[in-house]
């Protein structure tokens, strides 16, 4: 719905929209349909479809506003919205923008990548139209293309151009977003059928002076408003180096305002910055910009030859949409805690029998090592309880993975493991044991013992291929482990861009997903894990819980020499100082939490859009989605690293004699 227009002058106008919105339908990839709700924003938009409302008044300017648009001025106006859809998807990527008209965007959703393509794809959809209208409409198209890039290049290569003019402003914003305002109009008028191009240059006129105006109310309200007004955030183009009009007129009178405005501004920087642009009058005098070139609009209409009273309304509805606030729903801010009740993740039966068993297999001598911090801690998380399991069995046979799983990864990373052979001798113990039939073990020991108790609680009920997949994404963690491990002894630290491939290798996270599967006895689809939006979660995820891992545990792997840590990472690849590398990895945790927490809001429409996934099923997915996320989100709470007085830590040298496996020693076959 328009903002403001004369419903007696154009009678039609929303009449026509719903016909344009009609053919704004997502892109159809054929063979794929889950990957149509990249381009689907939803029946609850809050689109206000700007560019195809000047289409049809240009359009109604030339024609009779009295009367319904011809399909033709109809097709022109959804071209032009699918031009400027197609450029916000690049938009969000460039600017690191995670929400869109109060919404998660498809860059925080479906990632950068996906989110250029998407857009790809809706500007080619918008450029088909215009062809199919003729050679002009799809010039003046490509034209303004060309028009829209030149802008954006522009604006890229003055970002953190503290001394960048006005004119260098005004370019950029004629390209990006005047451009296509004044295809909007020069389109419409073209459907018209009336020839003279002067008409159609003034509508274009009209339209690239509305742009300008638009453009520069748009920064104003970036400095002025706030995101509940805005349904996106705001004060977001300093801390990119994005320096509008007012930035730019301030700094030139404004020494300490100069010198804020630098790559790497913090938050409060921001805000002070932003403080000393509007007490310096720059926003006033902005506006009285942006006013002008509303005026230079309104008096390119003149030489239309068109009622008044449409030429009027034309320029009322015009200025109306100069202020961008909206009563959308406000942007939510990034959830920093988890839903529902706080308490422990699991049962304490479950807890309690998992201590048992610990002592029953012999990986405890006593049920004080069985309080092991690193360990039982490790299930002590203050977040919901998970989606309560199938029965009492698979909560405790999970809670006993996960146990495993700490004990394993304690054995290659104690630092009193320091012999390369020994590790090697470690990982084929491992292996062998993974592979020996539980009914026989290959050599008595704790963790045969456990894991031979273990493994048919794990199968039970699973598929060959879960079996299969889940034995062998076990060794190639113990692999992963013994890599690192012989990195550790040698002194090795990774490269930040190798840091993530390395520490995925030793995360164990299709391990602990397959303790969820277990604890609700389901088997996640591969269709479903392959879903590029649940990619991007697990991804997101397992990221932002090593990087807070990294930051809990930073002492501890400092002294360990743990060689997969960010902040050693990042210190050692810049020079930084240590509180410089975790400044850096807490600003890098902050934007993946808002990255999880859009596609977290996004999941529930997905799960309805995925097809062949059964109604019960798809609730159930969305269960273990939930659950791995607040595990995510809250497992670097727990009590992993708080040392209790009343434990005593385990002999991870017993537990390693009993297992090492020399390369001369034959490895058993697989049973």
């Amino acid at each position: 719905m328009p903002r403001e227009f004369d419903s007696a002058v154009f009678p039609h106008l929303d009449a026509d929209l719903d016909r344009v919105r009609e053919l704004l339908g997502p892109i159809r990839f054929e063979g794929r349909p889950e990957l149509t709700a990249l381009t689907d924003e939803g029946p609850d938009t809050s689109r206000r479809l700007v560019r195809p409302t000047l289409t049809l008044l240009s359009y109604y300017l030339l024609t009779d506003p009295a009367a319904p648009a011809d399909d033709r001025a109809v097709r022109a106006g959804a071209a032009v919205e699918l031009l400027h859809l197609g450029s916000l998807y690049h938009d969000d990527v460039i600017d690191h923008a995670y929400q869109r008209r109060g919404r998660p965007s498809a860059n925080a959703v479906w990632g950068p990548n996906l989110a250029v393509l998407g857009g790809d794809s809706v500007t080619s959809a918008g450029t088909r139209m215009l062809a199919e209208l003729g050679m002009r409409e799809v010039l003046a198209g490509t034209t303004t293309s060309e028009q829209m890039c030149a802008g954006m290049v522009i604006e890229a290569a003055d970002r953190y151009v503290v001394s960048r003019s006005e004119q260098a402003y005004l370019d950029a914003i004629d390209g990006k977003t005047a451009a296509l305002l004044a295809l909007a109009c020069r389109v419409g008028a073209m459907q018209a059928g009336r020839e003279g191009d002067q008409e159609h240059e003034a509508l274009a006129r009209f339209g690239r002076h509305l742009g300008l105006a638009y453009q520069l109310y748009d920064d104003i309200l970036d400095l002025t408003s706030t995101a509940e007004e805005m349904g996106k955030p705001v004060n977001s183009d300093l801390p990119e180096g994005i320096y509008t009009l007012p930035v730019i007129r301030a700094a030139a009178r404004d020494h300490e305002l100069g010198r804020l405005l630098r790559s790497g501004m913090t938050r409060e920087q921001a805000v002070r910055a932003r403080e000393l642009v509007i007490a310096s009058g720059a926003v006033v005098e902005a506006q009285a910009v942006a006013d002008e070139f509303m005026d230079q609009a309104a008096g390119q209409l003149a030489v239309v030859a068109a009622d008044p009273r449409a030429r009027h309304a034309m320029t009322s509805y015009a200025r109306s949409i100069l202020d961008r606030r909206t009563p959308a729903p406000a942007a939510r801010p990034p959830s920093t805690q988890p839903l529902g009740v706080h308490g422990e993740a699991f049962s304490q039966e479950a807890m309690s029998w998992v201590r048992g068993w610990m002592a029953d297999t012999g990986l405890v001598v006593s049920l004080a090592e069985a309080d092991h911090h690193r360990w039982v801690g490790a299930l002590r998380i203050p977040a919901p309880q998970l989606v309560a399991p199938a029965d009492a069995a698979r909560e405790q046979t999970a809670c006993a993975l996960l146990v495993l799983l700490a004990v394993w990864d304690d054995l290659f990373e104690d630092p009193r493991l320091e012999d390369p052979q020994a590790v090697t001798a470690l990982r084929r113990g491992l292996v062998a044991t993974l592979r020996q039939d539980p009914r026989a073990p290959s050599r008595p020991g704790a963790i045969p013992t456990a894991w031979a108790s273990l493994w048919p609680r794990l199968r039970e009920g699973r598929s060959t291929r879960w079996q299969e997949r889940f034995l062998d994404n076990l060794q190639e963690w113990f692999e992963a482990c013994e890599r690192e491990a012989h990195h550790r002894i040698n002194g090795f630290v990774p490269a930040v861009a190798d840091y993530l491939p390395l520490r995925k290798s030793t995360g164990a996270w299709d391990i602990g997903l397959a303790a969820l599967e277990v604890h609700q006895h389901r088997e996640l689809p591969s269709k479903l894990r392959s879903h590029p939006v649940i990619r991007r979660l697990e991804e997101l995820l397992f990221a932002m819980a090593c990087a807070a891992n990294d930051l809990v545990g930073l002492a501890r792997d400092e002294a360990d020499r743990v060689p997969y840590n960010l902040v050693r990472a990042i210190r050692q690849e810049t020079g930084c100082t240590r509180g410089e590398a975790v400044e850096q990895v807490n600003r890098q945790i902050a934007e993946q939490l808002a990255q999880v927490d859009a596609v977290t809001r996004y999941l529930p429409a997905l799960f309805r859009m995925i097809p062949g996934l059964s109604g019960q099923g798809k609730n159930e997915y969305e269960l273990i989605y939930s659950s791995l996320t607040r595990w995510a989100l809250r497992a670097n709470d727990g009590e992993r690293y708080t040392r209790t007085s009343s434990a005593v830590p385990p002999d991870l040298e017993r537990l390693r004699r009993e297992i090492y496996r020399p390369a001369a020693d034959p490895a058993p076959a697989a049973p």
